[in-house]
């Protein structure tokens, strides 16, 4: 199989994302692994690097680069600077964990304008489909929102039937574990959200999943979003680049061809 061009993948170090470079590795020549920081209550940043000796094993070091970065300032935009009014008016934790995925996602979109780069990936799951960044609803809304800006996002291991399936696809590139295997989950390889983690724990260890409604976390994404393409605009200009410029760059071969993965 050719692989072509490049993609960025937003990287966590988990099962769920590392599953999703391996998979791209089949695809795409380079990948771009982004690692963010919303700057509260999100802990062991560097954990993302634990998987650095397998992936320069599987890639190679010339197939990837590995960057870690904060998106603190536009989260306290998006939501810090409002939170008690956005609670107020959507009544509901989602806000939080939503606010934090469309600060990484935007930053995501920054990069792939910056570097030219038309494909962008997550590690979204389908069995975590009851996360708000990862209900079905939110993810077509983030398709689009790459999509404005001519940029393919897809989600390979969403419909990967099970962890165990996850697990044996690693496994045959060499990878026998992934971190501790606690309530379905693998801590210890990814960066540590206190608020998420409190948000979720019934979820984790009980299994009781909250039920958000779509049509108010669909109203959220589309009121922050002005705030977040406003926010890329003012920082793409300290750069002395136009973003208006960098989609017409990226959208003007007509059209790439995606590969299917997802």
């Amino acid at each position: 199989m050719t692989r072509r061009g490049e993609s960025t993948v937003m990287f966590s170090g988990g099962l769920d994302s590392t599953t999703t470079v391996v998979l791209l590795s089949e695809v795409y020549e380079k990948l771009h692994l982004l690692t963010f920081c919303n700057g509260y209550g999100h802990c062991f940043v560097g954990w993302s690097k634990r998987q650095r000796s397998n992936l320069d094993r599987i890639l190679g070091m010339d197939r990837y680069v590995h960057v870690i970065q904060s998106c603190s300032d536009l989260f306290a935009r998006l939501l810090i600077n409002t939170l008690a009014k956005d609670y107020r008016t959507y009544r509901s934790k989602f806000i939080w964990c939503m606010a934090c995925k469309l600060a990484m996602h935007t930053y995501t979109i920054m990069y792939c304008l910056e570097h030219e780069i038309r494909h962008s990936s997550d590690g979204s799951s389908g069995q975590t489909s009851y996360y708000v960044e990862q209900m079905q609803p939110t993810l077509k809304a983030i398709k689009n929102y790459y999509g404005e800006f001519g940029i393919d996002f897809s989600t390979p291991v969403y419909r990967v039937g099970s962890r165990d399936e996850e697990m044996r696809i690693l496994a045959q590139k060499g990878i026998k574990k992934v971190g501790l295997s606690i309530a379905g989950r693998n801590p210890g390889t990814q960066p540590l959200c206190v608020p998420g983690n409190l948000i979720y724990f019934f979820s984790t260890f009980l299994k009781i999943h909250p039920r958000y409604s779509q049509d108010d976390v669909l109203r959220f994404i589309e009121e922050k979003r002005g705030i977040a393409e406003s926010y890329m605009r003012e920082k793409l200009g300290e750069k002395g680049l136009e973003m208006a410029e960098l989609v017409r760059r990226l959208k003007g071969d007509g059209g790439a061809q995606w590969p299917a993965v997802d």
